[in-house]
């Protein structure tokens, strides 16, 4: 259990992890708009490293809900954004979507993981066809 100080840290800290993110995510948003996709990859990429780093810090924390299920479905919509996407990047976002799902999300949040789901889950069926 976490004291007051602790959680405010913890807090903080969560919050600056995503407000980096949110900030490369919109320069990643214009590099792909203008057409600088190699741009727009690494910064998308480097994006979600801070929001599943971000995320990550309340994956056992069932209690923060909504922050713990938005968090984890903005891991995964970074990834799904990125111009070139690999294998890689669709197995990380499907563990980004199931640990935003394993919680509590509220139902409109639940329903946008389970489409990025449903889009993560028609890519692997084209690469096994």
């Amino acid at each position: 259990m976490l004291n007051n100080q602790d959680e405010q840290d913890l807090s903080v800290a969560i919050n600056e992890l995503h407000q980096k993110a949110m900030s490369l995510a919109d320069r990643a948003f214009y590099a792909k708009k203008e057409h600088d996709f190699e741009e727009a990859q690494s910064t998308y990429l480097e994006a979600f490293e801070y929001e599943k780093a971000a995320a990550i810090l309340l994956v056992n924390d069932y209690n923060q809900e909504p922050t713990r299920s938005v968090l984890f479905r903005s891991a995964a919509n970074l990834l799904l954004n990125l111009p070139f996407p690999n294998n890689n990047h669709f197995r990380q976002a499907e563990k980004m979507i199931a640990y935003g799902l394993s919680g509590n999300p509220p139902e409109e949040i639940a329903e946008e993981l389970r489409e990025a789901w449903s889009e993560v889950v028609t890519f692997f069926q084209q690469e096994a066809a």
